[in-house]
């Protein structure tokens, strides 16, 4: 019996060490957090439980807001739409080169020359969804409006990893056509059309703005309507119009609807 009852006691007393310890833990990570804010300190009443939404949306601790619009600060030191801008021909040409080494041919979408998650479009957005430049690092802007899954067109090409083994690409004998140079002048002096088709392109300013390659940045990328002045083409849009000799004649008589 006696032994029973000490056993009880012991227990007992184990109990309410854990909680004081547990409670006066919890008392401290509080008053810590709270002073690493700058806040006061919090009351002695019990804190309310946030939910899954407010956590997902709002950033909470010492660190709340540190990297709130990081991405966007860094784009506005950056993006001067004014600044002039010196180019030669040599920089086209290396940076048409640099453009067809990461597309299988013209017109298919670049392989991705880094790691990515594959989470979800987010991930991409945070840097492509209007352009990026960091040091020597660039994310040019999507040049086509937003899709949910970028993975469905975009592959990496190569792992960059150290010591990354990427799969090597599937035998293949299609030759596509060669990026177009240059598009063509109605007269000296005027705006050059626009050299390749505009579908998945809409975006002029991926490739012709401010984060654009130097060689096929535009040197007025203020001007905010490209086609104003610069025409697409319908035959490489496939939108040439059909001469009349090629529809058909129009029905007439009995068959008429």
């Amino acid at each position: 019996m006696k032994d029973a009852r000490g056993l009880h006691v012991g227990l007992a007393a184990i109990v309410a060490v854990a909680a004081a310890g547990y409670f006066s833990g919890v008392r401290g990570t509080e008053q810590g957090v709270a002073e690493l804010r700058g806040d006061p300190a919090p009351p002695s009443a019990s804190v309310e439980a946030r939910s899954y939404a407010d956590m997902r949306e709002r950033a909470h601790g010492p660190n709340a807001g540190m990297y709130e619009g990081a991405f966007a600060r860094l784009e506005a030191a950056d993006a001067d739409l004014y600044a002039p801008v010196e180019q030669s021909e040599a920089d086209r040409e290396a940076a048409l080169e640099r453009r067809a080494s990461r597309r299988a041919y013209d017109g298919a979408p670049p392989t991705i020359p880094h790691r990515i998650e594959q989470l979800g479009a987010p991930d991409c957005l945070s840097c492509h969804e209007r352009g990026l430049r960091v040091a020597n690092l660039t994310a040019p802007r999507m040049s086509h409006r937003r899709y949910e899954s970028c993975t469905q067109c975009h592959v990496v090409g190569a792992d960059p990893r150290p010591l990354a083994e990427t799969p090597p690409p599937p035998d293949n004998t299609f030759a596509g056509m060669a990026s177009p140079r240059r598009g063509a002048r109605a007269y000296e002096g005027a705006p050059p059309t626009i050299p390749h088709p505009t579908l998945m392109r809409s975006e002029c300013a991926s490739c012709h703005g401010v984060h654009g390659a130097l060689g096929m940045r535009s040197t007025h990328p203020y001007r905010q309507s490209c086609t104003q002045c610069h025409a697409p083409s319908a035959e490489l849009d496939q939108r040439a119009p059909r001469p009349l000799s090629a529809w058909p004649p129009p029905s007439m008589g009995a068959d008429r609807p």
